[in-house]
């Protein structure tokens, strides 16, 4: 028999080429900085491990460090020798936040600019998604930034209780409509206000650091029915599509007249792998969104069955569920009829699947790095004292995570033919290029002389 010939892999010089050519990615990583004085292990080195540790999908510090002690990679990151994982937290603690976003701004601008974000168009349109998560929580430690809640439980002898809960909570924004979804910002809650608060703050940012036309239309939750989010992203030329919930509200109750009035005005049927849903729709333009805010809105509402197969009792069968959603919408309604709108409602559910369900099941988001670290540098106070930095750990791993995110999903999505060739999952390409790092003749140069540098 003919020996089956050896399937060939992905290997970490091919992604590293790929991310210095068309990213920058060396040059951009050496401008990188801390808080540390005159470090014998710098603080692009400190990053790079970080980096390639979270595209290799590893979960903690202590298992990148068993990396750190293989000095093929130690020649690849540009250290002379191994170290620890109190390194990297020490160098993180003070880590120089600007430069990483700056970094991911231009890794996103390089993407848009290269149309790795076109394919996915919505009649021309790039679509982004904006949604919360809660990062990580704890009973016993805490840092400045920490938010907290009051949690009530029954002890042992039913006697109710309350413990403080110390919990860190961020809103993203995230491409949800390309093939590749890159996290554009991330802005972090601070104490005593809301999501929504955060969320105002971050589409100003962002309007900032890319521009009011990076994308062109908003997806957002129930939370963001509110005046101020539809008065500023009109400011910013962005058109929205919300999910509306609050059956108290006056344009929901007046929508639901209308609707209830008259039969759908339109019905039709999607069928996809496991599942038949039949839609039908109503919608009503023109509507005040509030008396106070009587800005124009159009109000989609659908009522959807849906049927699965599922398997009960160890054999298979149908189940089917009942569904009602309701958006508002500032789109026109030529380019973008009732059916668009109900393909763009339930678009925002990438934002949770594409974004933070696979950044927490499969990039290790809520491992909690470096929460309330107090080993930090120290910086001189106005008094002439020395005191530690504020710990920006957390953030710092978080927008690291997002550059891995984006520059891993761009590799492998819109470069490698392997890929498409033998339908791997990102999942297997991440170990591959984990795997590559161990072989004995690893195809690894130093860094001065790395391929595509």
């Amino acid at each position: 028999m003919r020996k089956q010939e050896e399937r060939p892999s992905h290997e970490l010089w091919s992604f590293a080429r790929y991310l210095n050519k068309v990213f920058a990615f060396r040059s951009a990583s050496d401008r990188l900085t801390d808080s540390r004085h005159q470090p014998e292990i710098s603080a692009p080195a400190v990053f790079r491990a970080v980096f390639y540790g979270l595209v290799f999908r590893l979960t903690s510090f202590q298992q990148l460090q068993s990396d750190i002690a293989q000095p093929a990679f130690q020649r690849w990151i540009g250290v002379e020798r191994a170290f620890g994982d109190d390194v990297l937290r020490y160098s993180l603690c003070g880590f120089d936040l600007s430069a990483l976003e700056t970094m991911l701004v231009q890794v996103n601008r390089t993407l848009k600019r290269n149309k790795g974000l076109d394919s996915g168009r919505v009649q021309g349109r790039i679509v982004a998604a904006l949604d919360g998560i809660e990062v990580l929580s704890s009973y016993s430690r805490c840092c400045q930034a920490c938010l907290e809640r009051r949690i009530s439980y029954a002890q042992a002898d039913g006697t109710p209780c309350e413990r403080i809960q110390y919990y860190h909570r961020a809103v993203g924004c995230q491409i949800v409509s390309g093939p590749v979804k890159p996290i554009l910002a991330i802005e972090w809650l601070r104490p005593g206000e809301g999501e929504d608060t955060a969320a105002l703050r971050l589409f100003r940012r962002m309007a900032e650091l890319y521009g009011n036309r990076f994308f062109d239309i908003l997806l957002l939750d129930s939370l963001y029915a509110q005046a101020p989010v539809l008065r500023l992203t009109q400011e910013l030329g962005w058109d929205v599509v919300i999910a509306l919930k609050q059956e108290r509200r006056e344009l929901y109750q007046n929508a639901m007249g209308l609707f209830q009035a008259r039969p759908a005005d339109s019905e039709f049927e999607r069928r996809q792998e496991g599942e038949y849903r039949r839609v039908r729709l109503w919608q009503a333009a023109d509507l005040p969104f509030t008396q106070d805010c009587p800005l124009p809105v159009r109000v989609v509402r659908s009522e959807e069955e849906v049927t699965r197969r599922k398997i009960q009792g160890g054999k298979p069968c149908l189940e089917t569920t009942r569904q009602q959603w309701l958006w508002i919408s500032t789109l026109e309604d030529q380019a973008f009829p009732a059916q668009l709108i109900w393909q763009l409602g339930h678009l925002r559910w990438k934002n949770e699947n594409n974004g933070w369900n696979d950044l927490t099941q499969n990039w290790a988001l809520k491992h909690g790095f470096l929460h309330a670290c107090k080993h930090r540098p120290k910086t001189v106070a106005p008094s002439g004292k020395l005191q530690s930095v504020p710990n920006r750990g957390l953030a710092a791993v978080v927008l690291i995570l997002c550059l891995a995110f984006t520059l891993f999903s761009a590799f492998a999505l819109l470069h490698s033919k392997l890929l498409r060739r033998y339908r791997l999952a990102l999942l297997e390409v991440a170990r591959q290029l984990h795997r590559s790092l161990w072989q004995l003749s690893p195809p690894i140069r130093s860094p001065a002389h790395s391929v595509g540098s």
